[in-house]
């Protein structure tokens, strides 16, 4: 029998693990009385373990109509695979995936995560996520190396304490058991996307981020929002400069 330090102390760690487990497990049942779980979107009550009512669900369908085959843009015609701006101007990207539109319930959520920080959303929505990552592959054959994410700067982050697109990285790549990496950095603070233009965000972001390290591979960049692509295009091309065969973006709700 083995009797090391090393084995005493793997011991005790798993020992305060068990007891954490057990303790939460004690409480949860106190703190549902006091404060009962609700649907985040509507208020309803909801069993505990659970943020959204069946009321809402039928909310989070895909209803998208036809659309682009790489920004996921409506097209009017059925028969066009392209919209006019990814036929007119190639994107850096391969294709987006993304759960529905910002416009719908899922706005809401990303919302309810990105400013009140609610992680429980950010589990749920990773879900979702990493499903449809799931069907996307089964579909077309081709499996994702890793995942990364959208970075901040370093004042952005100070300002906000919390990067929603980090999170969810890592909730997707635990769900689908692939390599979470850290392969971009955002080396300048940049106006805010959403009080500009098309045009200026395109300028805006122009070498704002840089790669990390060299890597090679197709990668699946996770942000909470796509708008007009500017971010995602930026972030692609320096992923793909650093050597990635084929980066696919994924988000929750595409505006």
């Amino acid at each position: 029998m083995t009797t090391s330090g090393a084995t005493r102390t793997s011991s005790s760690v798993w020992s305060l693990a068990a007891c954490r487990r057990r303790l939460i497990r004690l409480l949860a049942a106190p703190i549902a009385l006091l404060f009962p779980p609700a649907c985040v979107r509507c208020g309803r009550s909801v069993p505990l373990g659970q943020i959204i009512c069946t009321s809402c669900l039928p909310s989070f369908d895909d209803t998208e109509g036809p659309c682009c085959l790489v920004c996921g843009d409506r097209v009017e015609d059925a028969s066009l695979d392209l919209c006019l701006r990814c036929g007119v101007r190639p994107q850096s990207f391969e294709r987006l995936i993304a759960l529905g539109s910002y416009d719908d319930a899922w706005g809401d959520l990303v919302r309810t995560l990105k400013f009140e920080r609610e992680t429980a959303v950010g589990r749920w929505l990773a879900g979702r996520m990493a499903d449809r990552v799931s069907d996307d592959v089964e579909s077309s054959g081709e499996p994702f190396d890793w995942i990364t994410f959208v970075p901040m700067s370093a004042g952005e982050r100070r300002d906000r304490g919390f990067n929603q697109s980090r999170l969810l990285a890592r909730l997707v790549a635990r769900r689908l058991r692939l390599p979470y990496r850290r392969s971009l950095r955002k080396i300048r603070r940049t106006r805010r996307q959403s009080s500009l233009p098309a045009r200026e965000r395109r300028r805006n972001l122009q070498g704002a981020y840089r790669s990390v390290t060299s890597r090679t591979g197709r990668v699946l960049l996770v942000d909470d929002i796509f708008t007009t692509g500017s971010t995602a295009n930026a972030c692609a091309q320096a992923l793909r400069e650093a050597g990635c065969e084929s980066v696919t973006v994924l988000v929750v709700a595409r505006a």
